[in-house]
């Protein structure tokens, strides 16, 4: 079983770099009516990329709940279409680079 992990909003100073990272895009802002950030524990697949990102250290594990495997499964396939959908965009760019440099060039 994996353990997801949890904001204390006490310390979190809203940066949304929790939210920008997440794989699984299982961090909202503003979900609860207030100006903050919470994690759907349903989507998250335990990685700590938020975790690594937070300024302020105020996400850690939740050891009180525990994802199920099945969840976890679907979870993660959703991280890997947001791995891939990031990869494009960045070979997208890079591609776009390469040609305005070469108009650059024949200009």
């Amino acid at each position: 079983m994996t353990t997801v992990v949890r904001i204390d909003l006490g310390p979190c100073i809203n940066c949304s770099l929790c939210r920008l990272a997440c794989p699984t895009e299982c961090i909202h802002y503003f979900s609860t009516g207030q100006r903050t950030h919470v994690v759907d524990p349903s989507g998250c697949i335990g990685c700590d990329i938020c975790v690594r990102v937070c300024p302020v250290d105020c996400i850690d594990e939740d050891p009180d709940y525990l994802i199920d495997p099945e969840q976890l499964e679907q979870a993660k396939g959703k991280a890997r279409v947001f791995a891939k959908r990031r990869h494009d965009v960045k070979v997208a760019r890079r591609e776009r680079a390469v040609v305005a440099a070469g108009a650059v060039a024949h200009a």
